[in-house]
């Protein structure tokens, strides 16, 4: 995929691999059209499938989307013992042509259009009608997250800016060749919402490795947030967390060895046979691997003695400390399932959505239902009201892609206090919130083929 301007899906059979199961035997069909392609329940699956792996790819949530919003924040550090890998994210030297914003771009809008194929066919196709809702609400609801992190990060935050006029992304809801202008912030997240509310009312499905009702809830809740519509955040996650299929983990170290917890609500699932070698997530994180992304003190001096979440960072003979979140799965080095919704979160939204609307006793035992589990101590008070809900945040969320959203969405200046101590690559030790370095570039290749693209601020 080039750009949005030059895509036409001829045949999805040919352009989509299985993201949810090991493998699937195709005919490929170059010669057919999309409508007959997509003439059937089983292509209408693969397509779906399709889907999944474009999100599933490394410049995606099997790697960078993941990676770098935590490398642009002040949780880990880029060492100077580098491959060269996320150094512009660390630094925040962007250019219009850096290949990790155009893998953003590229693959989430690969997968909105494989969504779109199936969303715009599902329908005439003759079939189950169940399976039938099932297929089309999984579209809807990876179309809404794909436009959703595609508007967080080529965009101003909903919160942080003014959402009725400021720039957002294309929204894409047919295929086929244009040159489509960037609708508003405010257009994308109504669409988001509008996709998600219409997928969880077909949604039947309860595996936790493709879209359920319930993780277009939660992800609904976490778009409530983003878009600071507190009373119906609160509402969501409070849908999960009274759900009793879902249960915090109570050993966080096994939380994290492999999917399949009773935490999770939606898992992009890898199996062993899907190991990417030197790309696998964990490998840019651990000795084994690259090891270029370490453990900051900052995130280290949150932790309080008998904090499990502690257990998940460890100590080399080098003296410094590396995420364990990632080691290993199904005995394959850095192979990991990204748990992209999960109970946990849920907490940490509802707590956020009641102190914004100034219930702060009941704010507080979300935040402790969270610490007692992990094996923190209880809070008695928020001193530092947003900030303390966000070190939480922190603690539980760190290295899984909240880090910078979080900050530039609730308008708190980043702010490294582990800076130019030899260790890391030189960078800024600051970044204000309303810098226009916090929104990425409009990759150049779609400004260059796309009249009606116009480029953020500052590039």
């Amino acid at each position: 995929m080039k750009n949005i301007r030059i895509l036409v899906f001829l045949s999805l059979a040919l352009l989509v691999v299985p993201a949810c199961q090991k493998e699937l035997e195709l005919n490929p069909s170059q010669s057919l059209s999309t409508d007959e392609a997509l003439s059937d329940l089983p292509s209408l699956k693969t397509a779906v499938n399709g889907a999944y792996d474009a999100i599933q790819t490394v410049g995606y949530y099997g790697r960078n989307f993941l990676v770098m919003p935590e490398t642009e924040a002040n949780l880990v550090y880029l060492s100077t013992a580098n491959s060269n890998r996320f150094v512009a994210s660390y630094t925040y030297q962007w250019t219009t042509a850096n290949a990790d914003i155009t893998d953003v771009w590229n693959n989430g809008y690969t997968a909105i259009l494989r969504a779109n194929n199936v969303i715009n066919n599902v329908d005439r196709v003759d079939g189950d009608a169940a399976e039938k809702n099932q297929i089309k609400g999984e579209a809807l609801a990876l179309r809404a997250l794909v436009h959703f992190d595609l508007v967080r990060f080529f965009a101003k935050q909903y919160t942080n800016g003014t959402p009725a006029t400021d720039l957002g992304v294309p929204i894409i809801l047919t295929s086929g060749i244009g040159e489509p202008a960037r609708n508003t912030v405010a257009e994308v997240y109504d669409q988001v919402i509008a996709d998600l509310v219409a997928a969880k009312a077909l949604l039947r499905n309860e595996s936790t490795y493709r879209f359920s009702p319930e993780a277009a809830e939660a992800l609904l809740a976490r778009v409530y947030l983003y878009k600071g519509d507190w009373a119906k955040a609160e509402t969501a996650a409070s849908s999960l967390i009274g759900n009793t299929q879902y249960s915090l983990a109570t050993n966080v170290t096994a939380l994290f060895g492999g999917p399949g917890s009773s935490e999770e609500i939606f898992t992009l699932k890898n199996e062993a046979s899907e190991n990417r070698g030197a790309d696998n997530l964990g490998n840019i994180f651990i000795p084994a691997g690259y090891g270029d992304i370490r453990v900051t003190s900052d995130l280290l001096n949150l932790y309080e003695p008998g904090d499990s979440r502690a257990n998940l960072i460890f100590q080399q003979p080098n003296n410094e400390y590396y995420n364990g979140k990632y080691l290993e799965q199904d005995g394959v080095v850095g192979l990991a399932s990204p748990k992209i919704l999960r109970l946990a979160e849920m907490y940490l939204i509802r707590a956020e959505a009641r102190f914004r609307q100034n219930n702060t006793p009941d704010a507080l035992d979300d935040l402790n239902e969270l610490r007692l589990k992990r094996g923190a101590t209880e809070m008695m008070s928020l001193p530092n009201g947003i900030g303390d809900i966000l070190a939480e945040r922190h603690r539980e969320l760190a290295f899984e892609g909240h880090t910078a959203f979080d900050y530039w969405r609730t308008g708190t200046d980043m702010v490294r206090t582990q800076c130019g101590t030899g260790l890391e690559v030189s960078a800024p030790c600051t970044m204000s919130a309303t810098s226009n370095l916090t929104v990425h570039p409009i990759p150049q290749r779609e400004i260059d083929v796309n009249q009606n693209m116009e480029q953020n601020e500052g590039y």
